[in-house]
């Protein structure tokens, strides 16, 4: 609008300045003067208004149509506000380092940490099966026995595992319960047992060649005293990963699960784990370096399977309770433990 009137601004200043001269006596004064030059201006700016008619902005015809996908976008918006609410949302304090683990406390803790994890509890419906039982690692921990299960459990399904592990216990009691070979067994031979019994004596009860010669090598350290259950109740995780692989037969994931079963560590991530690796990638929305599709492996379905590297970035979040976000994993990709066999 302001623009429409610019032309009417020269006008005024003339009649602005002429007013000012007849009044500091420039201009002969009089009412006759001051009416002859007002009706110029008058008529010229009336001759102008004719040429140049003021535009009044109309309204439109009719408003713009709401797009047909505007419920989507809507419901969209409405998804984006509660995931930011959520990442907004305070979260469970870190209890201090010295406090007793506490699994509904931890637990708490990384949902809140990852609102996104809470949902996949819910799906799983069922607690961690790690910290299920309230009792410790030192109740009745039997580190000897503990290892040697997990060789004899590696790369096999849980049932002909536990068919080995029958047939491997009644080479030193014969009148064993056959229903006493489940994951963990109450009664299990010494490490002095195991060593005296011939290599081919345990192949001869499922175990490879390489197995046989593997429990034969744990027996070892238990007998020389440089492995006992005492003492890796005491040590770290660290110390605990770098002395049990230097067993021969035992490596990295063997270690991993050795120290979530048993020892109830809670700050394990087993980057070795298929199906964490899956279940990680899913849940976190992994898509690889650059999103190369050549980054995905064959081993993965399809699906992309993080690094090492990449896994530690993102449980960051759960630390220092990673081994509860690893269970979960387990649960997205319906992958079963050694404890659910």
């Amino acid at each position: 609008m302001i623009s429409r009137f610019n032309f009417l601004l020269p006008h005024i200043r003339m009649l602005t300045r002429r007013q000012a001269k007849i009044q500091a006596g420039a201009l002969q004064d009089g009412p006759a003067v001051f009416r002859v030059t007002k009706r110029k201006i008058t008529e010229r700016i009336d001759e102008t208004l004719k040429k140049k008619p003021v535009k009044v902005a109309r309204a439109p015809k009719s408003l713009p149509s709401i797009p047909p996908d505007a419920p989507d976008l809507v419901a969209e918006a409405s998804e984006i506000e509660t995931a930011a609410s959520a990442v907004a949302a305070p979260s469970a304090a870190l209890p201090p380092s010295d406090a007793p683990f506490d699994y509904s406390t931890a637990l708490s803790y990384i949902c809140g940490q990852d609102p996104r994890l809470e949902q996949v509890v819910k799906r799983a419906g069922k607690p961690c099966k790690i910290f299920e039982s309230e009792d410790s690692a030192e109740q009745g921990l039997d580190a000897f026995k503990a290892l040697a299960t997990a060789i004899i459990y590696q790369q096999l399904s849980g049932k002909a595992a536990s068919t080995i592990l029958r047939r491997f216990l009644t080479l030193f009691d014969e009148k064993l319960d056959p229903a006493a070979a489940e994951r963990h067994p109450k009664w299990f031979p010494t490490p002095r047992a195991v060593r005296d019994k011939e290599r081919q004596e345990l192949t001869s009860a499922g175990l490879s060649q390489r197995k046989a010669e593997y429990v034969h090598a744990l027996a070892d350290r238990f007998l020389d005293g440089s492995i006992s259950t005492e003492a890796l109740l005491r040590m770290e995780d660290d110390a605990i990963a770098e002395l049990l692989c230097s067993v021969k037969g035992i490596g990295p994931w063997t270690v991993d699960m050795f120290l979530m079963f048993d020892l109830k560590r809670p700050n394990i991530l087993p980057v070795g784990d298929l199906g964490i690796r899956k279940g990680m990638s899913k849940h976190f929305g992994m898509k690889g370096s650059n999103g190369k599709k050549g980054s995905k492996q064959k081993a993965g379905g399809g699906i992309y399977l993080p690094t090492p590297d990449e896994m530690r970035e993102a449980a960051k979040i759960w630390e220092p309770y990673r081994t509860i976000g690893s269970y979960y994993m387990w649960t997205i990709t319906d992958t079963k433990t050694m404890e659910d066999e």
